[in-house]
């Protein structure tokens, strides 16, 4: 396995796609709510590949200040769930993070994925509410 954090072409391209077979595809999310404002050019996505043509998972980095990160439209290619990749990816985002400066992981994960976010270390702050037409729950970390 091997996991990338960068902006390259290659890299968004993978994280694009994944999150247009999991999200878009999968689960009937609009492709235009999918994929938002914040898919910027500029933007980092961790990636995991099987292998160098294979990306299996995804998480998108999102700065919400200095100190909060925010990661978001994190998914995992349907043949691999339940293999660990999602951990995996996190926690790369993560290290990337504190290595950045980073001192909170934020996640409004859907409340199906609560608790893998549990298990994560992550904590529910707030009620849930409902985005882009899902249950949703914000989750903390001290990172």
């Amino acid at each position: 396995m091997e996991i990338v954090i960068s902006n390259a072409p290659f890299n968004r391209a993978a994280a694009l796609s994944l999150r247009q077979a999991t999200f878009v595809t999968e689960r009937g999310i609009p492709r235009d709510v999918e994929f938002d404002d914040r898919d910027t050019p500029e933007r980092l996505y961790v990636v995991a590949y099987q292998r160098a043509e294979l990306p299996v998972g995804t998480l998108r980095l999102e700065p919400q200040s200095d100190t909060q990160m925010r990661f978001g439209r994190g998914c995992t290619s349907q043949t691999v769930r339940g293999q660990g990749i999602g951990s995996q990816v996190l926690q790369a985002g993560e290290n990337w993070a504190t290595a950045h400066g980073f001192a909170v992981g934020i996640i409004d994960g859907e409340l199906t994925a609560k608790t893998f976010y549990e298990r994560c270390g992550y904590h529910v702050v707030g009620e849930p509410f409902t985005e882009d037409g899902a249950p949703v729950v914000t989750l903390t970390k001290n990172l």
